[in-house]
């Protein structure tokens, strides 16, 4: 009987430390590939990734980036510092759609280093086909969120310009991220998360070793299952035992 309490706890335990992120690891890598089947997503200015200009037009929709100086410099960031660069203008973005205001104006840090674009990190503007039905969108991404800020605190503008020319916005927080998959893959893919950002949970997105997520939690999830089939195993060989050994005694 001992034998039994030992190997049940040891599983049990493995079990349990290692089914929160293997569950979040799975459900990450699901729904990652469901958004990889169903969209196909591209930068819109194609020599450039990402934007790098005021004006562009895509499936004859002309879209601008309207400036607006606001006096302030913006902070030094760790890539400016590298690179030695002056500190980018502090500026309010409006974007236009065939000349018609579709934003409300909001800052962005303008870029002065040599790699990158003017809205690196900020502003990216994408286009998406939907492989299901058909249709094509263009979404303009804008972080909303200076580079001091926390990732649990940050957020983003989603501009969506469909195929018929109708607007829609969203703002998507980190903390709310859960509620739009597609949202969370335009972050990512335009690079305004600035940090690797999952559907649910981060988990993915940690830098992986032998440790993690090797030893843990997949050795170690699937070390306890072994242990809890093997125990099945040996309770019911025990139990077949008994049966013939009471039967013998008849």
């Amino acid at each position: 009987m001992k034998k039994f309490i030992v190997i049940s706890g040891v599983s049990l335990f493995l079990l349990a430390i290692s089914f929160n992120p293997l569950f979040n690891y799975i459900r990450e890598y699901i729904i990652s590939d469901q958004i990889n089947q169903r969209y196909e997503i591209k930068h819109a200015e194609k020599e450039y990734n990402p934007i790098n200009v005021q004006e562009i037009t895509v499936d004859d929709k002309n879209i601008k980036i309207r400036e607006e100086k606001t006096g302030r410099k913006a902070d030094l960031t760790p890539w400016d510092k590298e690179e030695k660069v002056p500190p980018g203008d502090i500026v309010k973005v409006q974007f236009l759609l065939n000349d018609q205001k579709i934003s409300t104006p909001d800052e962005i840090w303008l870029s002065n280093r040599d790699r990158g674009s003017r809205y690196f990190s900020w502003i990216d503007i994408l286009t998406v086909k939907d492989r299901k039905t058909g249709e094509n969108q263009i979404n303009i991404v804008q972080r909303l969120t200076d580079d001091s800020q926390p990732m649990e605190t940050r957020k983003w503008k989603i501009i969506t310009i469909a195929q018929d020319g109708e607007v829609d916005e969203e703002v998507l927080s980190y903390a709310q991220r859960s509620n739009n998959h597609l949202g969370v893959k335009l972050i990512e893919f335009s690079g305004t998360s600035l940090m690797g950002m999952g559907y649910y949970s981060d988990v993915t997105k940690a830098y992986p070793s032998i440790f993690f997520p090797l030893l843990f939690p997949f050795l170690t999830g699937i070390a306890g299952l072994l242990l809890l089939i093997f125990l099945v195993v040996l309770l019911l060989f025990e139990l077949h035992l008994r049966r013939v050994i009471r039967k013998r005694g008849r």
